[in-house]
């Protein structure tokens, strides 16, 4: 009974994936995560491949994968992308980031408050785009990803559990 139960599931997700996927997707990306994906996938997020691409998420999904490091299938339908994480069963709207810079913060990072100049170990210097709330923190050489989006230069600071800010390169 449980077998017919679990093929039951499996052909049913097939058919919902196929039924996401139409005529005019092409399959442009099979891969899978570079890092564990242990955190909830919301909007906004980054996700790096294990084939060094960028795709930031578009959909409201606010859910784990089941798979730490899951399959990921990107299909392309004109200018358009969607992505298929293993474990997750909808298609979720990505964007492809073309410029993406990797880095760390030179030294001790000690937060922003809306005006933070940010220097770089590759020697590159970031300021604050847009004024936020004060951020607090002590870490040293935090890891940091920079990439345009539609809003323009956002910031990832590893270890702040905060959205992304804007910056502009000085």
């Amino acid at each position: 009974m449980k077998k017919i139960l679990l093929l039951s599931l499996v052909l049913f997700g097939t058919r919902v994936l196929t039924a996401q996927i139409n005529a005019n997707m092409k399959l442009v990306d099979s891969t899978t995560s570079f890092k564990p994906l242990t955190a909830t996938l919301t909007r906004g997020g980054l996700i790096k491949t294990a084939n060094f691409h960028f795709y930031e998420l578009n959909d409201k999904i606010n859910q784990k994968s089941l798979y730490p490091n899951p399959e990921i299938l990107v299909y392309q339908e004109g200018k358009k992308y969607k992505m298929k994480i293993q474990g997750i069963e909808k298609l979720i709207a990505v964007n492809k980031l073309q410029e993406v810079v990797e880095s760390n913060i030179d030294g001790n990072f000690k937060g922003y408050d809306g005006n933070t100049s940010f220097r770089l170990v590759n020697q590159d210097v970031w300021k604050q785009d847009y004024p936020t709330g004060t951020v607090f923190t002590n870490l040293f050489r935090p890891a940091v990803t920079i990439y345009l989006s539609s809003e323009g230069y956002k910031m990832m600071i590893e270890g702040v559990a905060e959205d992304p800010i804007l910056v502009k390169k000085l």
